[in-house]
């Protein structure tokens, strides 16, 4: 399945383009997926993509493989990364704090 996201955008090849896809990690004219954190499991990461997008951000999830293969559920092997959009990645790393899984 081919997953397509409207803010990802890695066929710009202008200077500009190239300077912004190194200081956001993704290509584009600055706009381009920051990962704003991980959590362990497909629950939690379902519920920080409901918080996060309830505010207005699109999240994208991208699970560790190895852990999406055998279905681990817990442990570093089981963890969701969070991508969003470069221009809403300073909102959603503040919300995203605001997220407590009880984790010590």
């Amino acid at each position: 399945m081919h997953l397509s996201l409207k803010w990802l955008n890695f066929g710009a090849s202008s200077a500009k383009s190239a300077g912004a896809a190194e200081a956001t990690g993704g290509g584009g004219d600055g706009v381009g997926p920051i990962c704003i954190g991980s959590v362990d499991g497909w629950l939690r990461a379902e519920i920080a993509r409901t918080y996060l997008e309830q505010a207005g951000i699109g999240v994208h999830l991208q699970p560790e493989t190895v852990g999406s293969v055998y279905g681990f559920v817990s442990g570093p092997l089981a963890a969701v990364y969070l991508w969003v959009p470069a221009s809403q990645a300073e909102e959603a790393t503040r919300l995203f704090a605001e997220l407590d899984f009880g984790e010590a």
